[in-house]
């Protein structure tokens, strides 16, 4: 590794003493679309197939068929609103306004898909069809200006990777929460009935969204935002597209998007069944969300000590080698009380590794943004947010879909003792395609925008939009 990949980011942002800096509560409120974001998919990726297939009682078939064609139509729409988003400027704002506007139906939708209205077979499937593919839709939308905020309110590295470590902090706890509370929270709303407890929760989980919609609306002010299409004239799609396109960083981040997200939904949606058929221990899963809490913690504390000692690539590289064993171990771990300690051992080494990087990776994609805009001469960050929503929207829904699909392949049936042709499914399920499809985020390597060149660019760009303004 160079010396300048491991610069100090510190020194850096020294030589612009006079460039703002966010407040804390600008920080919180740039990243809370994480937290939100990070509870609707991940009740998709965790319990939709266990409550459509286990609560409604609908066909495996017919749900593995919908989580696919819902989640590549929301995957399809993203660029789509990115491109809108791209050529529209509120009275608000560009892309801060779009938190509110979206923040509503997100909400309602997600409320709706987890409610059964205990409707004749053929209205059930038209109503969990409609409802899903919409909230699908919205929540893939709300990608692009989620995505292109951060480089709309800071251009300071330092700062980037602050919203990093804050950022994954809140997805880690949203993560936490639905792999923790959610199991036990339905039961208790529901007091044994299982499809009331999940419409109860998702009502309430609504409420929650909405109101850090509002947060995030009354926090934050967009300051570098240049409107290029109003200086030379609204770009094509083609010149979009080869502004993006022909930016590697942006590519390879799109890459290790894909892969994590694929893989991780696949883990997602059938670990409640590996914990409950084969350690025989559903409760399991709480015990896991928790184990993993402290070493993340851990890692997101240290994140920017590691990051500055070797770099974002470095940092990010170590964590996908990590991944790949950690997924990979899973295929060697008995179905025993020593497996249960092996497997919550491996998850915690890769709970801490994330923690390091996941910060670090998160400033990837803004650091892309930059490049495209300096590089180029247009602002198509909302294109590139909704492109990021794009692939993780469609790698979410090839997982889901393969899992269900998996899951019907090795001869799953809901409520049995699954045999042992069915367990070595789900052992493959969990641990040996996982891997495979992790080892594709090993590409960060050729990632080639170090902190030095970023903060130069950030420098060219903060002058562009000062000369703007004459």
């Amino acid at each position: 590794m160079d010396n300048t990949e491991a610069v100090s980011i510190k020194s850096i942002n020294k030589k612009d003493e006079q460039e703002y800096r966010l407040t804390f509560r600008e920080k919180l409120a740039g990243t809370f679309a994480g937290f939100t974001g990070t509870i609707h998919s991940q009740m998709i990726a965790v319990f939709l197939l266990f409550f459509y297939t286990d609560v409604m009682e609908v066909s495996l078939t017919y749900v593995a068929g919908l989580i696919l064609v819902a989640r590549i139509l929301g995957a399809i729409s993203a660029p789509i609103f990115g491109l809108i988003v791209d050529r529209v400027t509120t009275p608000w704002g560009k892309f801060v306004p779009w938190y509110m506007i979206l923040g509503f139906p997100i909400a309602l939708f997600g409320w709706l898909t987890y409610t059964d209205f205990n409707l004749n077979p053929t209205a059930e499937l038209i109503y969990i069809t409609v409802t899903f593919v919409i909230y699908s839709i919205l929540i893939a939308s709300l990608q692009a200006p989620a995505g292109a905020v951060g480089p709309a309110i800071t251009k300071r590295i330092d700062d980037r990777l602050s919203m990093g470590q804050i950022g994954y902090f809140l997805v880690m706890l949203a993560a936490i929460f639905i792999s923790t509370g959610v199991q036990p929270l339905y039961k208790v709303l529901g007091g044994g009935n299982d499809a009331k407890g999940f419409s109860i929760l998702m009502g309430l989980i609504g409420v929650l969204c909405i109101s850090i919609s509002f947060f995030q609306v009354l926090s934050l002010k967009e300051k570098y935002v240049v409107d290029y299409q109003k200086i030379e004239g609204r770009p094509s799609l083609t010149e979009m597209l080869r502004a993006v396109f022909t930016n590697k960083a942006a590519i390879l981040v799109y890459i290790y998007v894909f892969s994590i997200n694929m893989a991780n939904g696949i883990r997602s949606a059938v670990m409640i069944h590996y914990f409950k058929y084969y350690f025989n221990m559903e409760s399991l899963m709480v015990l896991f969300g928790i184990v993993s809490l402290i070493p993340t913690i851990i890692g997101v504390i240290l994140s920017s000590k590691v990051t500055k000692r070797i770099g974002l690539k470095a940092n990010v590289l170590l964590c996908a080698i990590v991944s790949v064993l950690s997924m990979a171990s899973v295929l060697f771990i008995p179905n025993t009380g020593e497996g249960i300690i092996i497997f919550l051992l491996t998850s915690m080494i890769a709970s801490l590794f994330l923690g390091f990087a996941s910060p670090a990776q998160s400033a990837m994609l803004p650091a892309a943004m930059d490049y495209t805009e300096w590089k180029s001469g247009i602002n198509v960050n909302g294109f590139m947010g909704s492109l990021q929503g794009f692939m993780q929207t469609l790698s979410t829904a090839l997982a889901g879909s393969f899992a269900a699909a998996g899951l019907a392949f090795v001869g799953y049936v809901p409520g049995i003792e699954q045999s042992n042709e069915t367990i070595l499914g789900l052992k493959m399920l969990m641990g040996l395609f996982p891997s495979i499809i992790i080892a594709f985020t090993v590409c960060i390597a050729f990632f080639d925008l170090s902190e030095e060149k970023q903060a130069q660019i950030s420098k060219e760009l903060a002058e562009r939009k000062r000369q703007s303004t004459y």
